[in-house]
């Protein structure tokens, strides 16, 4: 009559009717006081009749564990996350309808906003520096023509060319002669509208100056040779990479407004 070692009193198959052994657990006749396993004495209230009776544990039965549930193959997770990759609005709609608990579509769909986030993050930047390129201009925009030429401290190529750095954002007139026009690559992938520059210099082409095209009136392709006023604001040391990808490392100046030949009087 006896169960086998490791028997235990929350076991579903206990006898009331059967002494228990306090040592091994173990089910036997009351006809004994002794275990017939491990030989341990039985106390009263381990014998048949005084034990308290064993709590029967309720199972637990899920959803997931109570029955099956059958998916469609458009409800299938797969076939969701195609469709929000694709057609973000039809597997909104498939996630919202699909049998899947609440608490894996809430998942889902936060994972999918943090995925949404970090990939506009990149594209975000880009599109932001594209509007910066077409909407914002590297010159001061807010002042007449004459008031601007005036407001400019006019110094020749080796004075700018030595304290460029020191000028930055500092309103300047400056007479260059063109040497070649060169275009930033990097400006022109990034959308920038401002990516033609002119490589300027003195007369004696002893300091090289990089001038960017930002002319806000009648603009002009310039020529090799062709000796111009700038007028326009300092910006230090530029790098640049021209088409030909050779890097060009100068101090930069950015030219509002450009007069071929001739001085300007305010």
């Amino acid at each position: 009559m006896g169960r086998l070692l490791g028997s235990h009193d929350t076991d579903e198959l206990d006898r009331p009717d059967l002494n228990q052994c306090p040592e091994c657990g173990s089910y036997f006749a009351p006809s004994s006081e002794y275990c017939p396993i491990c030989q341990a004495f039985c106390p009263e209230e381990y014998r048949a009749g005084n034990r308290k009776p064993v709590k029967v544990k309720k199972q637990n039965f899920s959803r997931a564990s109570s029955r099956v549930t059958f998916v469609e193959w458009y409800h299938s997770w797969w076939f969701i996350v195609l469709a929000m990759v694709f057609m973000p609005m039809i597997g909104l709609v498939l996630l919202i309808t699909s049998p899947h608990p609440k608490k894996q579509k809430i998942i889902f769909v936060a994972a999918a906003l943090l995925y949404t986030v970090l990939v506009s993050w990149g594209v975000g930047g880009m599109l932001i520096g594209m509007l910066r390129g077409q909407f914002s201009h590297p010159v001061d925009t807010g002042m007449p023509r004459d008031a601007y030429i005036a407001a400019c401290e006019v110094t020749d190529a080796e004075a700018y060319y030595r304290t460029a750095d020191s000028r930055v954002g500092q309103k300047v007139a400056v007479t260059l002669t063109v040497r070649e026009a060169v275009t930033d690559v990097e400006g022109s992938y990034s959308h920038d509208r401002y990516p033609n520059y002119y490589l300027c210099s003195d007369a004696e082409q002893t300091f090289v100056i990089l001038v960017r095209d930002c002319v806000l009136e009648n603009r002009i392709n310039l020529l090799p040779g062709d000796v111009v006023t700038f007028y326009g604001e300092g910006t230090g040391t530029v790098s640049l990479t021209d088409t030909q990808y050779t890097q060009h490392t100068a101090p930069g100046f950015n030219a509002a407004y450009a007069v071929l030949d001739e001085e300007i009087q305010p």
